[in-house]
């Protein structure tokens, strides 16, 4: 259980390089550790760009990107690996990675702050760091990486999430409820 995975945009509110540099700190002490990157770049400034380059070399060999990917391959990718970092440094509202993650039974290592920290109960389904603190970050991921049980136990916890059809059919039964009740009743 040492094979860690970032999914979605990269950008500098994901924390993408926060994550990068505590690769950086584990390949020194932990070169049997993975951090697979997946996704792309975008309309990333050029700047950015090129910190993030530096940073994924420093970072070899624990840390690799694997480029943007489709939705319909996520599944497979997520199999690949066993943790699910979200290492965002900005107030995420309700990531959806989160769900997906849980939904195909992997346990999440996030920032502490916002709809990550809600989501994610730490030492029940995942673990939490101090958000923007790439040695914060490293230590989870060491103890996540080594720690006997923690896995099992955290994979255990995680919620059921139901698929996305299921969602929106609980969804159309709840609007078709609302819709066939006397306007008095509603009111």
């Amino acid at each position: 259980r040492r094979t860690f995975g970032l999914f979605g945009n990269i950008a500098p509110h994901k924390g993408t390089l926060v994550a990068l540099e505590a690769a950086r700190r584990l390949a020194a002490v932990d070169a049997d550790v993975a951090l697979r990157i997946h996704g792309g770049l975008g309309f990333q400034p050029p700047a950015f760009c090129q910190a993030f380059a530096a940073a994924l070399d420093a970072a070899a060999p624990v840390a690799t990107h694997h480029g943007p990917y489709q939705p319909e391959e996520l599944p497979a990718l997520l199999a690949a690996v066993d943790w699910v970092v979200v290492p965002s440094t900005w107030w995420e509202n309700a990531p959806l990675v989160i769900l997906e993650a849980f939904r195909h039974g992997r346990p999440v290592i996030c920032s502490d702050i916002g709809g990550m920290a809600e989501a994610v109960h730490a030492g029940r389904d995942g673990l939490h760091f101090r958000a923007g603190d790439a040695a914060d970050l490293a230590q989870t991921i060491a103890r996540a990486a080594n720690e006997p049980g923690l896995w099992e136990q955290l994979h255990n916890g995680r919620p059921a999430v139901p698929s996305l059809e299921d969602a929106a059919q609980e969804h159309l039964a709840l609007y078709e409820d609302l819709t066939r009740r006397p306007e008095a009743e509603s009111a």
